[in-house]
C-alpha cells in the first residue's frame, strides 16, 4: 500500500516538473487565445447599450390600506405579463416605424421585466445596438404599456417614476471577462496536451526507469565523454527518422572542423 502511494507521488511530481517545464509554452498558448478574444471581441461583436424606466403599481387614489398593498403586489405579475405582451410589442414597433429593422421576438427578447424586493416598482429595461434607439424603444414601450394596462384593468394609468436614459458604456460584450476565460482556456488545453504528450511517452531516459517500468536491474553504465555526447545524439536523432536534413548538415560541418 505505502509502495502504490509512492509511485503516486513520485507520477505527480513528475507530471508538475513537466508541466514547470513546459511553463513557457503555456503562457504563449493563454497569450494566444487571449488575444485572439480581444480582437474578436473588439473587432465581430457588436456592443449593446441598455436603457431603463420604471412604473410605479397603483391601486387607488385615497389613502393606501393594507389591502391595497396586498393588491399592489399581486398587480406587479400582471403588469409584467402585459408588459411583454404582442400587442404592447407590435404598438411600440409600428410607433417608432421600425417593421424593417424590428421583430415582435426581437423586441421581445430584447426587454425585460424586473421587481425590486418590497417594492412596487416596475424596472423596464430595453437592449439595443444604438443607446439612443434604447431610450427611445424603453420610452415608447412604457407609454404603450401604461395606456394598455388601462385599458385591459379598466383603471387610471400607472405612474412612470422614471423614463430611460441614454447610456454612454455598453452592458456587453465584456472585454475583461471575455481575455480571461479565453486564456484560462489556453492554459487548461495546453496543460492537457503537455500531460497527454508526457504519459504517453515511455521512452527509457535513465537507470531508473529501467528499474520502475522494466523491473531490471542494471549490471552496469557505459559513461558518456564530452566530446562524443554529441555523436549519441546525432545517432538517435537518425534512429528515430526526424529532421535527417538538419542532423546531415550538423555531421558535415563537424567534419568540416576536423
Amino acid at each position: 500500500m505505502n509502495q502504490q502511494n509512492d509511485e503516486i507521488q513520485i507520477n505527480l511530481f513528475e507530471i508538475l516538473m513537466q508541466l514547470w517545464r513546459s511553463i513557457v509554452i503555456i503562457i504563449l498558448t493563454a497569450a494566444f487565445f487571449g488575444l485572439a478574444a480581444g480582437l474578436y471581441t473588439y473587432y465581430m461583436v457588436t456592443p449593446m447599450y441598455s436603457s431603463t424606466s420604471s412604473i410605479f403599481v397603483s391601486t387607488s387614489d385615497s389613502t393606501i390600506s393594507y389591502n391595497d398593498l396586498m393588491l399592489g403586489s399581486s398587480l406587479k405579475t400582471d403588469y409584467m405579463q402585459l408588459v411583454k405582451s404582442r400587442t404592447v410589442l407590435e404598438n411600440v414597433i409600428k410607433n417608432l416605424g421600425m417593421e424593417n429593422e424590428l421583430s415582435v421576438g426581437g423586441l421581445g427578447g430584447a426587454t425585460s421585466v424586473s421587481n425590486p424586493t418590497d417594492t412596487r416598482i416596475l424596472n423596464v429595461t430595453v437592449t439595443y445596438k444604438d443607446p439612443r434607439m434604447a431610450k427611445e424603444l424603453v420610452d415608447e414601450l412604457t407609454n404603450v404599456s401604461i395606456k394598455r394596462i388601462s385599458e385591459i384593468m379598466d383603471t387610471k394609468e400607472p405612474k412612470v417614476f422614471e423614463w430611460g436614459d441614454i447610456s454612454s458604456s455598453p452592458v456587453s460584450p465584456n472585454m475583461k471577462k471575455n481575455v480571461a476565460i479565453a486564456a484560462l482556456f489556453g492554459v487548461l488545453l495546453s496543460s492537457v496536451i503537455v500531460i497527454v504528450i508526457y504519459l504517453m511517452d515511455d521512452t527509457i531516459r535513465s537507470v531508473e526507469d529501467i528499474e520502475k517500468y522494466l523491473d531490471l536491474n542494471t549490471l552496469a553504465s557505459i559513461p558518456i565523454s564530452e566530446g562524443s555526447e554529441t555523436e549519441v545524439r546525432l545517432d538517435n536523432i537518425k534512429r528515430r527518422g526526424t529532421n535527417k536534413f538538419i542532423s546531415k548538415l550538423i555531421v558535415m560541418f563537424r567534419m568540416g572542423r576536423r
